[in-house]
């Protein structure tokens, strides 16, 4: 039986149950279908130059000694997050002959690649040295391909899917009693990390605006970390009583809130992918959000509603737009694009890439 060994940077647990979520939702999906799964993680999401030394120093060590004691074993890895993930890949290919596949999410090409000259080499080295690279976007993939040579056959577009068991439709009435939330109001929800290229400000300030110019009750729902204690005090005079914010929470309570929302927005500045927008239309949420990255192709054919990114007016406009929409949700398409991205349908995917890359292996 062939063992994976993933790397991740970021994976949840029972104190950060965001952090990395999707990571540990592919790992239990690989198990259920009959994988052996090892995993090397650092579960630390802490920021400043100290901390970041701390936990990260700490991981490799993690990682590398799983790697020495059971390299016998490991047919392959899969790093999530080119750098710093991808390092222990490379690392262990070099000293162990382990091929690896690593999965770029977005974040790693937009944003970590472009912080120095070193970081940005060693991306290349990574993509480039892999056996295979997934995308979890159209608009990613080409990055990859162009701007860090990587041949195109080499690249495969694949989101981290949905479990359709988990995230699913239900009644909204129901939903809001467990959240104890009005039936009466229009809820409007949000999930993700609380900052700047999130979006946050503008779709703060565009609910004000639409406040300002409904005679609807609206509320608005932010559920996610707020770590960024100065983005936060910018924010802080955009808050009041019809902002709601929630703390991370389990991915069950998530179905609730999606199901209780009634439009969910995503208005990020970049977004490899935008899971999260994929959730909510799971749950029969319809999601307005901007116009970039990833989210770009997930929510096309009237999937979903974009706007453009960074445009406050454009955000209030469709908010104010959903308000008043009789049929607001395409049933239609959102059925295409779940079925798209099924996580079943994903991890029978991934097996294949593993079960290539192990191959081509071992014939090097």
């Amino acid at each position: 039986m062939k063992k994976i060994f993933v790397i991740s940077n970021m994976y949840p647990t029972s104190n950060h149950l965001s952090y990395g979520i999707f990571v540990k939702n592919q790992v239990e999906a690989l198990r259920k279908a009959g994988m052996i799964v090892e995993i090397g993680v650092n579960t630390d999401p802490s920021t400043g130059m100290k901390n970041a030394l701390k936990k990260y120093l700490f991981w490799a060590m993690k990682v590398m000694k799983k790697g020495l004691f059971q390299k016998g074993s490991i047919s392959i890895t899969h790093a999530h997050y080119v750098f710093p993930s991808g390092v222990f890949s490379l690392l262990l290919k070099k000293i162990f002959k382990i091929p690896y596949v690593v999965t770029a999410h977005g974040g790693d090409i937009e944003k970590m690649a472009k912080k120095n000259a070193t970081i940005r080499k060693w991306t290349t080295r990574i993509l480039q040295e892999s056996s295979h690279v997934i995308a979890v976007g159209p608009v990613l993939a080409k990055q990859i391909e162009v701007d860090f040579h990587v041949p195109k056959e080499k690249i495969t577009i694949m989101s981290m899917g949905v479990n359709r068991e988990v995230f699913k439709e239900g009644d909204k009435k129901d939903a809001r009693k467990l959240l104890n939330l009005s039936p009466d109001e229009f809820i409007f929800s949000f999930v993700g990390n609380v900052i700047k290229q999130k979006g946050v400000e503008e779709l703060l300030q565009a609910f004000e605006q639409v406040k300002l110019n409904t005679n609807k009750r609206v509320k608005l729902a932010i559920i996610g970390s707020r770590r960024d204690v100065s983005f936060m005090e910018k924010i802080a005079p955009l808050l009041n009583d019809d902002v709601l914010l929630i703390d991370p929470v389990k991915q069950q309570d998530l179905v609730t809130w999606f199901q209780a929302s009634d439009v969910f927005v995503l208005p990020s500045h970049i977004e490899g992918f935008g899971l999260v927008a994929l959730e909510a239309l799971a749950c029969g949420t319809p999601v307005i959000a901007s116009d970039v990255g990833g989210l770009s192709s997930l929510l096309a054919d009237d999937a979903g509603h974009l706007v453009a990114s960074q445009n406050m007016n454009a955000l209030k406009e469709e908010m104010l737009k959903s308000l008043e929409a009789e049929s607001y949700y395409n049933h239609e398409a959102t059925k295409k694009v779940l079925y798209t991205h099924d996580e079943k349908i994903i991890i029978q995917n991934l097996i294949l890439i593993y079960e290539s890359a192990i191959q081509n292996g071992m014939k090097q």
